[in-house]
């Protein structure tokens, strides 16, 4: 009914209104540098109309705020995950090469390369003064300082693989909690929103927590009703029901687990163990899985490190059942484990992604620095004791140094100079005659020579001995090995490794240049949309003041009416 005390009524209400609008200004300024905000807005709509009886027909009775959304755009959001994804994998790749490149670094004098340069140098010295024990000496300790830096960098190759792989880990760990803060969050927005309120604040962390997620790995939303949100990963393999988060509480969900170790037992089985959730701090969280695995397998799996998992952490096959294993309460699951039933998590993009596939790089540039190792030690103890086959060596100049080490078996890990001449550098042949002690240093010269002549180095395989190695290649009366045309220097192929390595950093370097500009548009898109703008704001907060001030004023107004009729007829 239209009247003086309707128009109060809609004056009160659009004061009402006016005051939730600045109350939501007053939070966007407040949370303007507040990370993963999203600006909210107050949607006002008119109230239900009265029907006016007279014939005028409906009458407005006012305004009220429908609902406190927040401004957000999905397909952005969708590009800036994706992207986060693929910026996780270069950042993840060029952390460690950069880490890689210096371990080979090349430029302070005590570099492989520098190193190989001075030891066939010293040979051809000693071939001018083979009587003198110094010139001796300086091979032997040129020799040594070659080795010990093979040594130095194959740990240090070692070292840094560990590292990418507690990387690893620590990624599986951060993801769970994720997950389980993102499954939280999940419930918390549907509760909220059965209530009939908009829960934007518990969004926005949402949100934050699945763009963290986004730069580890890809990912998938679907979305649900009442805002609910199921999430996988976008490379899922053959598990069945791949849900990492699911709107329905009780549903069965997936998680990661952290393989800490492959150890070979004396049977050539592996005991497999890995760590539920990746949570090493306790062992009680261990399991061991006993498998067998070809040369292969053995290195997907030290590459890949992760296992799909059911909520409580332990290994699954593709369809959810549990993997047979042990750990601290006994037996577990039905499934046999194997490579084939197995399920390893193998995302294509994030950071994850990064750090297994660096893994492989370094297994690369440890296998060819084993190849450095052994084409040295292969050539020149051939020339040393004028023998292609090593079981007839009188005095092998290069040696492995694990106990009872072949010589086919020899790595950058284990190369090391001969004990006895390292004790007698007198030892050390130099003349025509290996095994008469002549000191005309034609032996010398040979292996000098050696830096001279291409080998087959990257055709060393294991099981690759001298024998097969030099076939054909040797000259025993020349003492001379003659170059393959497949071949490569020592210095050359060990250049290579080196020029390889840069070219990969470089291009991981400019690739994380590249999409972190790229990203940033996305970002700077999202913001315009998303982000608080002051200026904006401060803009509704006037225009908000202005409108509660003037039906402020309309009440006024009325009442002032309202006196008039009620005290102003008395008189």
């Amino acid at each position: 009914m239209s009247g003086l005390f309707s128009t109060f009524n809609v004056a009160t209400r659009g004061m009402t209104a006016q005051q939730k609008a600045i109350d939501v200004t007053s939070h966007n300024i407040a949370n303007a540098n507040t990370e993963g905000y999203t600006r909210q807005r107050a949607t006002m709509e008119t109230t239900r109309p009265a029907n006016e009886t007279t014939g005028a027909g409906q009458l407005g009775t006012g305004v009220q705020v429908s609902t406190v959304s927040r401004i957000r755009d999905t397909y952005l959001d969708y590009r800036v995950r994706a992207e986060s994804g693929t910026m996780g994998l270069y950042e993840g790749r060029e952390k460690f090469l950069t880490e890689l490149e210096g371990i080979f670094n090349e430029l302070d004098g005590t570099g492989i390369s520098t190193l190989t340069d001075k030891v066939f140098k010293s040979w051809g010295d000693l071939s001018l003064s083979p009587e003198v024990s110094n010139t001796r000496t300086v091979v032997a300790q040129q020799s040594k300082a070659l080795t010990d830096q093979l040594n130095n960098t194959y740990n240090q190759l070692t070292k840094l693989k560990e590292n990418c792989q507690g990387s690893i880990k620590q990624d599986i760990i951060d993801i769970n909690k994720m997950l389980d803060q993102i499954n939280e969050l999940n419930q918390e927005v549907i509760s909220v929103k059965v209530g009939g309120n908009e829960p934007n604040d518990l969004m926005d962390k949402r949100d934050l927590l699945v763009d963290s997620l986004s730069s580890k790995f890809g990912i998938t939303i679907d979305k649900k009703t009442l805002a609910g949100e199921d999430l996988k990963a976008t490379d899922s393999g053959d598990v069945v029901n791949p849900y990492l988060v699911k709107s329905s509480p009780n549903a069965e969900v997936r998680r990661f687990s952290y393989v800490s170790s492959i150890d070979k037992k004396a049977d050539g089985t592996y005991d497999v163990n890995y760590y539920k959730n990746g949570d090493t701090t306790t062992d009680a969280n261990k399991v061991t899985m006993n498998m067998t695995l070809t040369s292969e397998q053995y290195t997907s799996l030290d590459e890949g490190r992760v296992l799909w998992a059911d909520t409580d952490g332990y290994a699954i096959a593709a369809d959810g059942t549990r993997i047979a294993g042990t750990d601290s309460t006994g037996s577990i699951g039905t499934t046999a484990a194997t490579m084939s039933t197995i399920e390893l998590f193998q995302p294509k993009t994030g950071e994850l992604q990064g750090f297994m596939s660096v893994q492989a790089d370094i297994d690369v540039y440890i296998e060819k620095l084993n190849n450095v190792a052994k084409g040295i030690a292969f050539s020149v103890n051939a020339v040393h004791s004028g023998e292609t086959d090593p079981n007839l060596d009188l005095l092998k100049f290069f040696v492995n140094s694990d106990v009872n080490g072949k010589e086919e078996e020899i790595t950058a890990g284990n190369i090391s100079i001969n004990e006895k001449i390292m004790d007698d550098v007198m030892l050390i042949n130099v003349g025509k005659n290996s095994t008469s002690g002549e000191t005309d240093g034609s032996r010398a010269l040979a292996i000098s020579q050696l830096k001279n002549v291409k080998l087959e180095i990257q055709g060393i395989v294991d099981g690759t001995t001298r024998s097969s190695f030099l076939a054909g290649k040797y000259n025993a009366d020349t003492m001379a090995i003659s170059s393959s045309s497949n071949g490569a220097t020592i210095g050359g192929f060990f250049t290579d490794i080196v020029s390889t390595l840069a070219i990969q950093t470089q291009v991981a370097k400019k690739n994380v240049t590249n999409y972190s500009a790229l990203l940033a548009n996305l970002e700077e898109s999202r913001t315009s949309v998303s982000g608080v703008s002051l200026d904006e704001e401060m803009a509704n907060l006037i225009q908000f003041q202005h409108a509660y001030q003037a039906n402020a004023k309309i009440i006024s107004t009325v009442d002032e009416l309202l006196d008039l009729v009620i005290n102003g007829l008395k008189k």
